[in-house]
């Protein structure tokens, strides 16, 4: 009999990803102030004057039940400004650090996964699938599907009744396959053709993402170059590289901040902006994420402690 991966349960420390304690903003209902352990969710209400810092090591999807709004969103050095309405979705992958603002009150679902239960459902259901999986980035997404099931869990949360921790279980696991199934960096789902992208089209990326690591890139950007619609530039690179673009430019940018590193004359401050980041910290955060090191630990271990007399910090 197959193992059932371990359900979707609270990380100690981890914190929420919603502003419960902003002024500004009213707790509706909680998955946890009805006893479902292994469902993560909060229903808020309200609107956020001040832009509202956001870093957790949960993914969060924000399913948008009432009212309409304009999103500002801050994140890894770039800016977005929408305007969302009941229907659509945010989706914050875990890890760095995002700032939201909100110029009306709104009503949001905010269902969070553990990355680590994702990933136990990605090894049991697709086959050999590679490195670890990425959830992908996305605002004012329409899906209408995976907005129904929010939809559902959100309607339990506000009216529980017997036997509601089970059907909204259930609901958490179609939740996290169709995150999986669309919007992330597993393989898409059976059936679906993709157009390819042709290496010199692969190529033309490429390069100019190696000489832009400075500066800000777009997806849209990159999908111009390559002759294709963000979405099917989206799913193309990933079949050609295996990588998201996100991806692929972040570890770029990580590879060429390593090899500046080796000048001691150069400040990490410098080095962070001359490879895309907003700044030292920011550089530091992402870099700890891939390397399990910072840039100071780097550079006194390849340079060692001669090489480090008069270097700028």
């Amino acid at each position: 009999m197959a193992s059932v991966p371990e359900p979707n349960r609270p990380m100690k420390g981890a914190p929420l990803p919603v502003p419960i304690s902003h002024r500004d903003v009213s707790l509706v209902a909680s998955t946890i102030s009805a006893g479902w352990g292994d469902v993560q969710g909060l229903i808020v209400e309200g609107r956020l004057a001040e832009f509202y810092h956001h870093s957790s090591r949960l993914h969060a999807v924000a399913f948008l039940l009432s009212g309409t709004t304009q999103v500002e969103w801050t994140r890894t050095g770039r800016y977005t400004r929408y305007l969302s309405e009941p229907g659509s979705l945010t989706i914050v992958p875990a890890g760095d650090d995002h700032q939201f603002r909100t110029d009306r009150r709104i009503r949001a679902l905010v269902w969070m996964a553990d990355p680590a239960w994702l990933e136990s459902l990605a090894d049991r259901e697709w086959a050999a699938h590679g490195s670890m999986v990425e959830i992908l980035e996305a605002f004012n997404r329409r899906d209408a599907e995976f907005w129904a099931l929010g939809q559902q869990l959100a309607a339990r949360m506000l009216s529980p009744i017997p036997g509601a921790r089970l059907y909204a279980e259930a609901l958490n696991l179609q939740l996290a396959l169709q995150l999986l199934w669309n919007h992330s960096s597993l393989p898409r789902q059976h059936g679906e053709e993709v157009e390819r992208l042709s290496d010199p089209r692969l190529r033309r990326v490429v390069d100019y993402i190696h000489g832009s690591l400075g500066n800000e890139i777009t997806l849209g950007e990159l999908a111009e170059l390559a002759g294709l619609s963000p979405n099917y530039f989206l799913s193309a690179f990933r079949r050609a590289t295996g990588k998201t673009p996100h991806r692929y430019l972040t570890e770029r940018r990580i590879a060429r901040a390593c090899e500046l590193l080796r000048n001691p004359h150069r400040s990490i401050v410098d080095v962070s902006l001359a490879v895309g980041f907003s700044s030292q910290s920011h550089l530091t955060s992402v870099f700890r994420r891939f390397l399990k090191t910072t840039p100071a630990a780097y550079r006194e271990e390849v340079l060692g402690a001669r090489g480090l007399a008069g270097t700028r910090r």
